[in-house]
């Protein structure tokens, strides 16, 4: 019994080493004088920092750790940032060797086949890239030449794709037209090329790689989709996301990067745009308030603000109806649909004799309110002047009654004048009213088709809109 208890505690030790988790690269690069270097590695449009290593000026350092390093391609930049060089990873052991006054043609691996490839594509492209830059070269030498390039790639991706960098290739590939499509003539060609070009952007990605987003390619070819390829319109946008979503689900990590990408891309900084808010209120009703959640990765304070989010936007996304406010005491209709004027006359939205109705929200105390709205003023008369059907549904908000008249008579605007200074309409509900002023502009069926742009944009906005109806 003895023995027999020995050799199960020998089986199971063995077994353990065998399947024992971790990395270990050991680098020996000559002329390495720095006393750090990085490990980085790419993700999404990135490059990350994942370790520092004290080298101390030696020529040798491991990088080793207990848990697995992710397949993709890595960086060790040198302490100055000035210099890198790449490699995969694929298998956790090996061995490196290189130069710092050479790195991609003094580079040489033990028991890194896949690192092998890498290099010899590196010196390869290396040398057409100097004889592109030949200057006597004609432009049919360089178009060979980069047709070489192409088809080593092609190969590599053919013979080699499971190597991250195959994965790379892939991704850098374009569409293939079948001779049914490029010899297509008449008046769809264009159309139909371009719908073609479209559905098949992404047949040749493997999104259940998991080196995928580890590349310093997958970022552009997304951004490039939804930048240039895609209708760049926020009621197209969403078809596509969803579409785009749904090849994803194979991988959850590529699913949740395309996901995030996706919502937050137009709903701040300089990507912002009007009406693009609709977009995010999609992919958030989609992915991150939709029961079950499927963004199970975002923590509950996070959900918790998308969701307020997504229902301030609800009543006020563009090429929807706008709410026509109506006065309400305990739940209950006061009076006819509509706000008050300065005579207590309820004036509805719906029922403004123009085509176009700019719905004003304002404060006559507020000292931005007090610089906008004499500029729209001058551009509400003008366009009357020129006999375009346009009105402005004012609405004040904050302002006690008689402030609010006395503003009145000194300004004299004769546009429709209404105030709801009680919140009886509940209007910051319906129109996401979190400052003043704001804007909402209105087509004849009332659908917003601009928001949240001040008097100088709407002037721009409808000038563009009167031209295309006249065109029309």
């Amino acid at each position: 019994m003895k023995k027999i208890y020995s050799l199960i505690i020998i089986m199971l030790l063995s077994i353990a080493g065998a399947t024992a988790q971790g990395h270990k690269i050991k680098f020996n690069i000559k002329n390495l004088n720095d006393s750090i270097v990085y490990l980085a590695r790419y993700f999404g449009d990135n490059k990350y920092i994942k370790d520092t290593i004290v080298v101390d000026g030696k020529e040798k350092f491991t990088i080793e750790g207990d848990e697995e390093l992710d397949c993709g391609i890595y960086l060790i930049v040198r302490e100055k940032r000035n210099a890198y060089f790449e490699f995969v990873i694929t298998n956790q052991e090996f061995s490196v060797f290189s130069d710092t006054i050479d790195f991609i043609n003094k580079t040489t691996f033990k028991n890194s086949p896949d690192n092998e490839l890498l290099y010899d594509y590196f010196k390869f492209s290396g040398k057409k890239g100097k004889l592109m830059s030949d200057s006597t070269l004609t432009k049919e030498e360089k178009i060979k030449i980069g047709e070489e390039v192409q088809a080593y790639k092609k190969e590599f991706v053919k013979n080699h794709p499971a190597n991250p960098m195959a994965v790379a290739f892939a991704v850098q590939e374009d569409v293939d037209f079948p001779d049914s499509i490029k010899n297509l003539t008449g008046d769809d060609a264009d159309r139909d090329k371009y719908y073609y070009y479209l559905n098949h952007y992404w047949d040749k990605i493997d999104f259940s790689s998991n080196c995928l987003l580890r590349t310093p390619v997958f970022h552009g070819k997304l951004q490039r989709y939804f930048d240039k390829w895609v209708p760049q319109h926020f009621d197209s946008i969403p078809f596509y996301a969803d579409n785009l979503i749904e090849k994803t689900r194979v991988n959850e990590e590529v699913f949740k990067y395309v996901v995030n990408y996706l919502t937050f891309k137009w709903e701040s900084g300089k990507e912002k745009r009007m009406c693009w808010d609709k977009v995010f209120y999609h992919m958030a009703r989609s992915y991150y308030t939709s029961e079950p959640v499927q963004a199970t990765w975002t923590e509950d304070g996070q959900l918790a603000k998308i969701r307020t989010r997504v229902q301030d936007l609800k009543y006020c996304l563009c090429n929807e109806p706008a709410v026509p406010l109506q006065m309400t005491y305990q739940n209950e209709n006061y009076g006819p649909i509509g706000l008050e004027d300065t005579n207590k006359v309820r004036h509805g939205l719906y029922e403004t004799p123009a085509d176009y109705v700019i719905m004003w929200f304002w404060d006559s105390d507020c000292g931005h309110c007090k610089k906008q709205t004499p500029v729209l003023w001058d551009m509400y008369k003008k366009y009357k002047d020129q006999g375009e059907s346009l009105e402005v549904y004012a609405i004040n908000i904050e302002q006690e009654t008689e402030g609010y008249l006395n503003y009145l008579r000194e300004h004299e605007y004769t546009w429709i004048n209404v105030q709801d200074t009680a919140h009886l309409s509940k209007f910051r509900d319906y129109y996401d009213i979190y400052s003043t002023p704001v804007a909402f502009v209105l087509d004849k069926e009332r659908k917003i088709i601009g928001k949240r742009i001040d008097p100088a944009a709407i002037d721009d906005f409808l000038k563009q809109v009167f031209e295309d109806n006249k065109k029309k």
